[in-house]
């Protein structure tokens, strides 16, 4: 049923803003920082496209540093960092730009980690 769901989606989209990034841009992006995350935002008949890269401890320190103050700066900060392409208007457009960092803050929470005493 979500397959349905996404497949009539994708019949509504009639432009799609994705900084014409290629696949061999990704493919060096991969390279360069490991992992690359694609956030895809749907905006009525459009579809935007973001590439972001894992926070670096630095980002992540001004990230806890700003978003103390501020929580919008703060998700500002984080796209900021880790921004490698795409469409301009994920930033420029509040709207958009909230959509983003809600799923650019799951794709940075999805590691596990566990604790073992020995």
């Amino acid at each position: 049923m979500a397959q349905n769901k996404e497949a009539e989606e994708a019949k509504k989209i009639k432009q799609t803003f994705d900084g014409n990034i290629t696949e061999e841009q990704i493919e060096k992006w991969k390279k360069s920082h490991r992992r690359v995350i694609r956030i895809d935002v749907v905006d009525g008949e459009e579809l935007h496209v973001g590439y972001f890269h894992r926070p670096s401890l630095e980002t992540m320190g001004a990230v806890a540093k700003v978003g103390k103050a501020d929580e919008m700066r703060g998700a500002e900060t984080l796209f900021k960092g880790c921004w490698l392409g795409g469409s301009e208007y994920l930033l420029l457009d509040s709207v958009l730009f909230v959509a983003c960092t809600e799923q650019l803050n799951k794709a940075f929470a999805s590691c596990m980690s566990s604790l073992k005493n020995l």
